[in-house]
């Protein structure tokens, strides 16, 4: 037998099913949130990537792994002489963990170039490589530039700068001015002086010549000096009759100056004597030389009569003087002179340069 529904029954019955379906919504709605979560979440991860190194200096890192730097990162090539060429190395390093490869290099700047750098080119991971820019100006001037490679996710430049200076050979002489002294007629006494390249270019002597009566120069012409270098310029005097004596050094280069050296000496004549043996045995040979630029306790003299020696030592003892007098020579004999200079271990230098004198009958 079917009850009749009160409003009561009906009431509850309505209030139980709310409850379901209300439980229900509830369900259906936490599974949109999470799932609308996890998509959410999931669309975050898909989308978020490390984004590429922009180019420029400094390392470079990308999402594939690859971290480029180089050594120097900026290149200064200082002063460079015009028409000349200064080059460094560079080097590229891969510090990251997957292999890169370098697609294109490009130079820019005028006077700027790069070799051993081919393209392609593979850096591995840790690994590095080292290529070459040099810089050759044609102008004087500052100059910027660099080199800008590229990878297969990257770009990175290295700077370069440098400045073009002209070319300016300079030549300085060791000596402003040289003294022999005096000298008796018909002896002769040699001098030496440096000539030194102190521009920034090559210099070329093409002469070197003495003026002044009794003055004779050897040595140093025909040469070209790198700068710093030098050479050895041998000055004689041979007095040609009593009197003082002036002269100078005239040096023809592609210097851009031109230094004087002055020469001076006296002639002094010779005492007469009635027999040949009497001249003789007064005849005398000065010898002069410039002091040892090292610590020398002093000086060993040595004549021979053949030139390029034997010799045989005229002193008895070491002579602490940058001169000596020989007395024991003949007229119408030639001798040939060098000297040796004794350090405080008397430990003895290698000969100097060779001095012939004539002495006149």
């Amino acid at each position: 037998m079917q009850l009749p529904l009160t409003r009561g029954s009906l009431h509850r019955n309505f209030s139980s099913s709310a409850r379901r379906a209300a439980a229900t919504s509830l369900r259906g709605l936490a599974a949109s949130a999470a799932l609308a979560a996890l998509l959410a979440s999931a669309g975050c991860i898909g989308l978020t990537t490390k984004p590429l190194a922009p180019g420029g200096t400094g390392s470079t890192g990308d999402s594939s792994g690859v971290s480029i730097s180089a050594a120097p990162a900026t290149v200064s090539f200082g002063n460079v002489v015009v028409g000349t060429s200064d080059s460094q190395t560079v080097t590229l390093s891969n510090k990251g963990d997957a292999s890169g490869t370098i697609t294109k290099v490009v130079p820019s700047g005028t006077g700027f170039v790069y070799s051993g750098l081919p393209t392609p080119s593979t850096i591995g991971a840790g690994s590095s490589l080292t290529f070459t820019v040099s810089f050759k100006p044609a102008a004087a001037g500052a100059a910027s530039g660099g080199v800008s490679i590229e990878t297969d996710a990257s770009t990175y430049k290295v700077s370069l700068t440098g400045t073009g200076v002209a070319s300016a050979p300079q030549v300085s002489s060791s000596t402003a001015s040289l003294s022999f002294g005096s000298i008796t007629v018909g002896s002769t006494s040699s001098h030496t002086l440096s000539l030194t390249n102190t521009g920034n270019a090559d210099l070329k002597i093409s002469s070197v010549t003495a003026s002044g009566s009794g003055f004779a120069a050897s040595g140093g012409s025909g040469v070209t000096l790198t700068p710093n270098q030098s050479t050895t310029v041998t000055v004689s005097f041979d007095p040609k009759a009593a009197g003082a004596v002036t002269g100078g050094l005239a040096i023809a280069s592609n210097a851009t100056n031109s230094p004087a050296v002055g020469l001076t000496g006296s002639g002094v004549a010779s005492s007469s004597s009635s027999s040949s043996s009497s001249a003789s045995a007064k005849s005398s040979v000065a010898l002069n030389w410039d002091a040892s630029a090292s610590s020398v306790i002093g000086y060993n003299v040595y004549r021979g009569t053949i030139s390029g020696g034997p010799y045989s030592k005229l002193n008895s003892s070491v002579d602490s003087t940058a001169s000596y007098t020989d007395s024991g020579v003949a007229g119408g004999s030639t001798y040939y002179y060098v000297v040796t200079s004794v350090d405080s271990g008397n430990v003895e230098s290698s000969y100097s340069n060779q001095v012939t004198v004539t002495i006149p009958q």
